[in-house]
């Protein structure tokens, strides 16, 4: 926590420095009609849908008064305030945790302006983009502060409806941050007054409501709480559907009747999404394969996006071709846009894993789990790692270009180039530091686990040796085998392989115990299964030399890892790292360093 801080403090002052370095603007008209700052801020904000870079250059222009290509007006500057507001909003759309950053540090200083403390309207529209910001970024704490704020200022507008689908929002930003309950209740007051008016906008508001109290309760595994969410869904749009004119109130959100049909299907598929994937998680499949089949009868479900979404059902009803085919094409598309550094394609990495794992196909879960990971730590690291870098330089083009434009000397032109290099300079040490420190953490959790692991191999081998003392105190002969019960086989084999480590020799397993006490494989599969935790000798016989394995690498600094995995029963050096660190959740050697 203290680390994401330093982060956001960092990053606060590099875009800082950057945003105050700027040159003296010519003195041009300043556009002060509502309605032409209205037609110019919804001109950029269109070319922005289509071009983020190009808007940003229009922005710049409407700066200094050159209205070239974006209006008929000879001439005239959009207001500072409104440039910034503007910056932020192209910002807010993006997914780019620096972009992201940068609209919330500007939205944060306009709400300090008087100009905007005294606009309600324009405040709203700065509180509306701060929220979806923080909402893209993932900043619950602080965006808590914000949509309060907007919930106050609608209610103050007289817009209750508005204020609501902010409640709403607001429950999930609690739950977010461990305040379940008090979310949750947010919602539901949200949703009981919404339901209460029985008009478009306040069943529209109402539907969204419901899906980020889905959204909460699935986050919370709350399976069997989500199909009344999911009714209620079905119920608002079955009654919107069979009396449309009740409902009709005019609002700019209210669907066309040409679109009313696509609009209620669309989320009558949403809703049966819902019933089939909780459904499936309780594992009741018939009610799961009830609502999966509705789904199927939607058009989304016949849309990328509809069977990307319902893939994770079909993975929990074992419908493992389908949900692939789907992981297939979607992944396919980001491959073309060359977009795999996100969320959504970690999540299909998990549920390929998972997928896998159930089949029995073991080794490629392992490497699909393992190419989770890695991309969720790149995700988590990718903040400032090249970003900080491109911005600047982005920034420093543009400030270069406006130089020109305006035709300042060469005296300003080596101020801005040194400001530019100092940014980077600053972007470089910064992004070093991080990485020192993030490393120093890395450490710290390693020493941590590596003591927990040292602990329990040495109470394990304290056990062990307990249990070999009581046996051979309690049995001074070989049992007769053939009266022993399973469990007591299984204690009877476990003492002596542990006594005799002959876990130790690469060629242990089942046959050797087979000939070796005249047992039938039946007879020793049932010792196993009922007597050990693991179910399989094969897992056994692997965690004891993973046992033996940790006690050398603590015990023998002298030895290396090859041979530490051949002493250890293991064939191979590159097996025995992956198995190691996938039970104790770290490598031989970062073991062997934090121990160290």
């Amino acid at each position: 926590m203290t680390l994401c801080r330093e982060k956001i403090y960092i990053l606060y002052l590099v875009i800082t420095v950057i945003l105050m370095i700027g040159c003296q603007r010519t003195q041009v008209r300043q556009v002060s009609n509502p309605e032409e700052i209205r037609e110019l801020c919804h001109r950029v904000l269109t070319a922005a849908d289509e071009s983020p870079d190009s808007a940003m250059a229009m922005i710049e222009r409407l700066r200094v008064g050159d209205l070239s290509g974006i209006s008929p007006r000879k001439g005239g500057t959009l207001p500072d305030y409104h440039c910034d507001f503007l910056r932020a909003k192209i910002y807010a759309q993006s997914s780019d945790s620096l972009w992201l950053d940068s609209a919330i540090i500007i939205g944060e200083q306009l709400m300090t302006m008087d100009v905007v403390k005294e606009d309600t309207a324009f405040r709203q529209n700065v509180l509306e983009m701060l929220v979806n910001a923080g909402q893209l970024h993932g900043v619950d704490e602080q965006n808590i502060h914000w949509c309060t704020q907007l919930i106050d200022l609608c209610r103050q507008l007289g817009d209750e409806t508005v204020a609501l689908r902010n409640e709403a929002e607001l429950g999930r930003m609690l739950a977010g941050i461990g305040k379940t309950d008090e979310g949750l209740a947010k919602i539901d007051n949200a949703v009981q007054l919404l339901r209460a008016k029985h008009k478009f906008n306040e069943m529209d508001a109402c539907i969204i409501a419901l899906r980020r109290k889905e959204s909460v309760l699935d986050k919370e595994e709350r399976y069997a709480d989500i199909p009344p969410v999911a009714q209620a869904m079905l119920d608002l749009l079955a009654d919107y559907e069979q009396h449309p004119n009740e409902f009709h109130d005019g609002s700019y959100r209210e669907v066309t009747e040409e679109l009313r049909p696509g609009y209620i299907e669309f989320y009558r598929a949403k809703a049966y999404k819902y019933m089939a994937y909780a459904y499936a998680s309780l594992r009741e499949k018939v009610k799961a394969l009830e609502y999966l089949r509705l789904f199927e009868q939607c058009a989304f479900a016949k849309t990328l996006e509809g069977r990307t979404e319902i893939a994770p059902t079909w993975g929990l009803l074992g419908e493992y071709d389908k949900m692939s085919a789907a992981y297939d094409e979607f992944e396919a598309r980001l491959r073309e846009q060359g977009d795999t550094v996100n969320v959504t394609y970690a999540n299909i990495l998990r549920d390929r894993a998972k997928a896998a794992q159930a089949q029995g196909r073991y080794a490629e879960s392992l490497r699909l789990h393992e190419q989770y990971e890695a991309l969720t730590e790149t995700l988590n690291d990718r903040l400032l790692q090249g970003k900080a870098h491109e911005y600047a330089a982005r920034y420093h083009a543009q400030e270069q270009q406006l130089q020109i434009e305006r035709e300042q000397t060469k005296n300003t032109r080596v101020t801005f180039i040194a400001f530019a290099i100092g940014i980077l300079l600053l972007a470089a040490i910064i992004i070093a530091v991080i990485l020192y420190y993030r490393n120093r953490e890395i450490q710290r959790k390693n020493r941590m686990l590596a003591q927990q692991i040292s602990e329990a191999v040495k109470y394990k081998e304290m056990y062990r040796k307990e249990m070999a003392v009581h046996d051979t105190q309690s049995s001074a002969s070989t049992p007769d085998l053939n009266t022993l019960t399973d469990e007591q086989l299984f204690n009877y084999l476990d003492e002596v392989i542990v006594r005799e480590r002959l876990y130790l020799d690469p060629k242990f397993g089942r046959q050797t115990l087979i000939d070796r006490f005249q047992l039938s494989k039946d007879r020793l599969g049932a010792a196993f299964s009922r007597g050990s935790e693991q179910t399989k000798l094969t897992d056994y016989i692997q965690e004891l030399r993973l046992e033996y394995a940790a006690h050398l690498l603590i015990q023998k600094s002298d030895l290396s890892i090859v041979q530490i995995a051949n002493d250890s029963g293991f064939g191979s050096h590159q097996y025995f790292c992956n198995r190691f660190k996938l039970y104790y959740g770290m490598s031989p050697s970062d073991f062997r360093e934090a121990r160290q």
